[in-house]
Formats: C-alpha cells, structure tokens, sequence
C-alpha cells in the first residue's frame, strides 16, 4: 500500500519532468530548424512547434469528449475542437512546408499526459476535467498566439497566429463559459448557489 502511495505520489513530479524534458527538446530542434531558413527565427519555429503540438491535442481530446462526455454541450464543444483545430493544422502543415521544417507529429508529453487522465473519466467527471482542461490550454494557446502575432519575426508566421487568434479567443470563452466562469453565466450560477 505505502509503495502504492509513493507511486502517486510522484507521478505529478514525473508528468512535469517530461513536459519540461519535451519543451527542452522542442527549443533545441526550433533552433535548428530557424538554422535551414534565415527568415525563420528559433522564436518562430518554437511557435510553430508549440501550435502544431496544442493542435494536434485538441483534435484528439476533442474526440475524445464526443466519445466520453456525457453533456450534449461538451460533446457540441468537442467537435468544435475537432473541425476547428483540424482545420488549423492543415494550414500550419502548409506553412511548415513553405518554411521547408517538418512539423512534430505527435501532441508531445505535456498534452499526452493530459490526454491519459481524462482518457481514464466518463460522464460529469470527464466534463469537468476536459472543460477544465480546455480553460487552461486555451489560456496557454491565446498567450502564444498574441506573443507571435505581435512578436513574430517571418511575416507569414505572424500572419498565421493573427489569422487563428480569434477563434482560439472564442474558444476560451466559450470553454469559461461552461465552465462558469464567463460572463453570461457568472450571474446565473449565483442565483442558484
């Protein structure tokens, strides 16, 4: 029993020790890859990597809510992830192309770790942890993507994070919304308390 604790213990320090070994690989290929296209800056192929990998996590956990959630409203949300961010990685696919870089293939260890945990919930618990989820990633995505829009050095780069900005906004209210915090249903879930 006790290693059974121990063992749960120290899996929140192992998920983060991948997730910071995953973003010290993904710097170093970025730099790298900024090194085959001279306008390409290593802050520019993070982003690209970053974006690809949040993109690819949200299509597979998108799916994963239409199989797991148990509200109609999560299900909807998910395939929204799922149409929107498909269609969004098809573009960055393109510009990698046009950038002569190859993309990463896969959401990487921080997502994927996510991805396990909700894998294992069903019904409400499941809701509440992919919206819960959702919240976060997408809080994460805005930030990088404003950076880059701003930031960006490559013109097409920062023309694709000001292009996708606005729908990834739209999803974060939307995912704080259900989750109550946004500002159509702050109100409501106080008169109910």
């Amino acid at each position: 029993m006790k290693r059974l604790i121990w063992s749960a213990a120290l899996m929140p320090a192992l998920l983060l020790g991948c997730a910071q070994t995953q973003q010290a690989a993904d710097t170093t290929v970025a730099a790298a890859k900024a090194q085959v296209n001279p306008t390409l800056s290593t802050t520019d192929a993070g982003f690209m990597t970053t974006a690809t990998r949040g993109g690819l996590a949200e299509v597979q956990m998108g799916q994963l809510a239409q199989r797991n959630g148990r509200s109609p409203a999560v299900k909807r949300f998910g395939e929204r992830m799922v149409a929107d961010h498909s269609k969004t990685n098809q573009e960055m696919l393109a510009l990698a192309q046009q950038k002569q870089i190859t993309p990463p293939d896969s959401m990487g260890a921080q997502h994927q770790a996510i991805y396990d945990r909700l894998a294992g919930l069903r019904g409400r618990e499941f809701d509440r942890a992919y919206i819960q989820a959702m919240v976060e990633d997408h809080r994460e995505d805005v930030q990088a993507f404003q950076t880059e829009a701003q930031d960006g050095t490559d013109p097409d780069v920062r023309a694709f994070a000001q292009r996708h900005l606005p729908v990834l906004q739209e999803h974060l209210r939307m995912a704080e919304q259900m989750e109550g915090r946004g500002p159509a249903t702050r109100g409501h879930a106080r008169h109910h308390q």
